[in-house]
């Protein structure tokens, strides 16, 4: 019999209930937090570069005790039975699951993976009808096959975008929020005074994941229009680098103001491609 998950709400209260208790009694939740981080995130669970995403991940606890930030505290999956447990035996499950995601997340980069094969078949109607078109049935299908690349370059262009992002900001205070262990926002600085959440084209946010960010304050950007403006591509990365400036206040002047630009970009995404060929894939199960 599966065991009944909590619903989120519960799950918040019994979280900030667990860590008044604690720290009230004596039971430091952030010397308990950083414990856990500390054996968590160790040299076998990331050998190159451990000491970094401790520190990454050390930072952002304050999100969970400030009532400002407190909305972006993520979804952590738990039981009803979990609800029961002592506040500090509560706690160490849920920071323990927290952390987890970020470790999980870290295992592999987007432009180290190796792409899954097309879960749908194409239609082969469609083949037909094109066929007419491009003078045979082999052309049509070598069409679907480009198609196919182009969806599976589509599928991960979002988090190769956030890769990038990542390369360039690290060293300027800037945590990549990997494994949503924020909700709703991709980047954090480490003073958690500065979040934004990334997109590749201005029409690919949901009405509820705008209405949250608004209310909670975190600005989302995107790269790219949807449409072109006097017939060119047209994209917003100096609005991007305003960003990360106010959140590394420390850094803001030494920051080239092109730190994040189109070309770099584009010769990012090209190399990764060269590098890992096995990235996408044009493939169907």
């Amino acid at each position: 019999m599966s065991k009944k998950k909590a619903k989120k709400n519960d799950v918040l209260e019994k979280l900030d209930a667990s860590i008044r208790f604690c720290n009230s009694h004596r039971d430091d939740v952030q010397t308990l937090f950083d414990g856990l981080v500390d054996n968590l995130i160790d040299a076998d669970a990331r050998p190159a570069d451990y000491a970094i995403r401790q520190e990454e991940m050390k930072s952002l606890f304050p999100i969970v005790l400030d009532p400002n930030t407190k909305g972006f505290i993520p979804t952590i999956g738990m039981n009803e039975e979990d609800l029961d447990l002592e506040p500090h035996d509560f706690l160490e499950l849920w920071l323990s699951r927290w952390i987890s995601k970020f470790v999980d997340a870290w295992k592999t980069l987007p432009s180290q993976r190796i792409a899954n094969p097309k879960g749908s078949v194409t239609d082969h109607a469609l083949i037909k009808m094109i066929a007419p078109h491009v003078d045979s049935g082999e052309k049509a299908e070598d069409l679907v096959k480009y198609h196919n690349l182009f969806m599976s370059a589509e599928n991960i262009g979002g988090e190769l975008l956030e890769e990038y992002i990542a390369s360039k900001v690290e060293q300027y205070d800037w945590i990549w929020c990997r494994g949503k262990i924020l909700t709703a926002v991709d980047f954090c600085n480490k003073s958690c005074t500065e979040f934004v959440q990334i997109k590749n084209k201005e029409n690919t946010e949901n009405s509820s994941g705008r209405g949250f960010r608004i209310d909670h304050g975190a600005p989302s950007w995107f790269r790219m229009y949807s449409k072109k403006k006097s017939g060119k591509i047209a994209t917003r990365w100096p609005d991007l680098m305003e960003i990360i400036k106010r959140g590394a206040k420390r850094y803001a002047d030494n920051i080239p103001d092109d730190l994040l630009n189109e070309d770099d970009y584009l010769q990012f995404i090209e190399s990764a491609s060269l590098q890992n060929p096995a990235m996408i894939t044009s493939e169907e199960k």
